[in-house]
């Protein structure tokens, strides 16, 4: 993981929007993680899938530059 020490907890927290979807993404993969061993093999795409879809909202809020908010 890389040093984060140049980064203060007030920038970090700069991005609303960013901050909100990579919350969602962790809640999700956390839930997905604990379900895994009961899911179905359409259940599991369905995961994935819908970690896709966060994963490039992740993709777009980190590369939206401030003024266009």
């Amino acid at each position: 993981m890389p040093d984060r020490t140049d980064t203060t907890p007030s920038e970090r927290r700069a991005n609303l929007e960013l901050r909100a979807v990579i919350d969602e993404m962790l809640e999700r993969v956390r839930d997905f993680r604990r379900l895994t061993g009961a899911w179905t093999k359409d259940e599991r795409e369905q995961a994935e899938r819908e970690l896709e879809v966060i994963m490039a909202r992740v993709r777009a809020a980190a590369t939206k530059t401030p003024s266009s908010s």
